[in-house]
């Protein structure tokens, strides 16, 4: 289960797309037909502009070009000045207030060489990331069967189930702090993945590490993160979304589970922080690679990292539970001097839960999540809204989830994570408003 390539699959589409005919004669080769052009470009609305083969066995290449923007307003009012963290430091805590554009990506995907053999890639770009534009995920990937598609490149370690969720489909402005603090992130690798039929998913990967796309080859050890993710539909397909968007007749039900390991060496050598041991965080926020977390003066020099989570998603009649359980355990520390503690167990939860008032235009959504851990527990309440303004359409009906205005108010006491994608920093107490618009096509 994948971000933005699920929901935007390069398989070619069931529903008949918007064609404009090419020029008469384009792409012909002797002896073909100039009114029957090899290649035809159009429009679908939920994977933008494309031009591909009519006939993807004799010229299996097509290109779909699509986009998104999320503009997002933040305001955050603080209920405690400062905090400290586990190595002594106290910050401050601020208020916000301010405008940012949140996941400007240009979406790239197709099928080349062979109709079984596709391609992803998203450039991406934030106001909050310096305003700089990169490459955060591409990979190629071929398809045995629907059992077993083999991947290499960059994408999400296959763990976690709102992880692993499209961030176009995410019940509020951003995923909640409880899968902010546990999960991986972008890593280089290969991936095998496919239905095992009856209702089975299953996604492997084993990369670099827990979060290594940032860094350079002389920051990683010689050793590979592995994960894996499983889950089971029973009563039928359950679809990209966690909300009930198309407002099932039928309950249906999805059970999952996750899991990864990852170990971290001594790479002192490379200057620290090195490898995934600066993206792992300790339950009152501070960072596991900071100087003095481990006792004064000693820092970390590597780790192991074994994760896992189950979940569970119900939708029925515009209703929809979504929950997930975390436990996270952080062995066999060495460090430059003795540690105050010698292993770090964690674990947490989520839990979405809502309904549309108003069928494929307007839900409201609750939220729920805690972090605990030996450093401090960690809680997050959320409530907002959501309203689909789109027109985008699959066979005559209105499908379209992605396009949509969401205001969500969070009340946040210790946040255990900072990320600017979400807007949480590390400390945080207080309550946070989002308002934000989404825009894909």
């Amino acid at each position: 289960m994948i971000d933005d390539a699920v929901a935007a699959s390069v398989s070619l589409p069931t529903v008949t797309p918007v064609v404009y005919q090419p020029f008469i004669g384009i792409a012909c080769e002797p002896g073909d037909d100039p009114l029957a052009p090899r290649y035809e470009v159009g429009a679908l609305f939920d994977k933008g502009l494309f031009i591909r083969g009519v006939d993807p066995e004799r010229d299996p290449y097509a290109m779909y070009i699509g986009g998104r923007l999320q503009v997002r307003h933040t305001g955050f009012a603080r209920s405690a000045e400062t905090w400290t963290d586990s190595a002594g430091v106290t910050r401050t805590i601020r208020n916000r207030n301010n405008f940012d554009a949140e996941r400007v990506r240009l979406n790239i995907q197709g099928t080349a060489v062979d109709p079984a053999l596709s391609y992803y890639f998203i450039l991406d770009g934030d106001s909050d990331g310096a305003s700089t534009a990169d490459f955060l995920t591409f990979f190629f990937e071929y398809e045995f069967d629907e059992a077993c598609r083999l991947r290499f490149g960059r994408w999400k370690i296959a763990s976690d189930r709102e992880w692993l969720l499209s961030s176009r489909f995410l019940t509020l402005a951003d995923r909640s702090m409880a899968t902010e603090y546990f999960r991986g992130a972008f890593s280089e690798g290969v991936w095998l993945l496919g239905d095992f039929g009856d209702g089975w998913h299953y996604e492997t990967s084993f990369t670099n590490g827990l979060s290594t796309s940032t860094r350079r080859p002389s920051d990683l050890d010689d050793n590979l993160c592995v994960a894996a993710t499983v889950f089971w539909e029973p009563l039928g397909d359950f679809g990209a979304t966690f909300v009930d968007y198309d407002c099932h007749a039928e309950p249906v039900v999805r059970l999952g589970a996750s899991t990864a390991f990852d170990k971290s060496d001594d790479r002192s050598d490379a200057g620290f922080p090195g490898g995934d041991d600066n993206f792992v965080r300790l339950s009152d926020g501070t960072r596991l690679s900071d100087l003095g977390v481990l006792g004064p003066g000693v820092q970390l020099l590597g780790d192991r990292v074994l994760k896992s989570s189950l979940d569970f998603g119900w939708k029925y009649r515009g209703w929809f539970v979504s929950a997930e359980w975390f436990l996270r355990s952080i062995q066999d520390l060495t460090a430059t001097g003795p540690s105050v503690v010698s292993q770090i167990d964690d674990h947490g939860y989520r839990c979405d839960a809502g309904l549309f008032l108003i069928p494929k235009r307007l839900d409201v959504i609750g939220r729920v999540s805690h972090v605990s851990g030996p450093f401090g527990d960690a809680y997050e309440y959320a409530g907002g809204f959501n309203w689909y303004w789109g027109s985008g359409k699959r066979d005559g009906k209105l499908a379209d989830p992605i396009n949509k205005f969401t205001f969500d108010v969070t009340a946040l006491d210790g946040s255990p994570v900072s990320t600017t994608t979400a807007d949480l920093f590390a400390g945080d107490r207080g309550v946070l408003f989002r308002t934000q618009v989404q825009i894909g096509f």
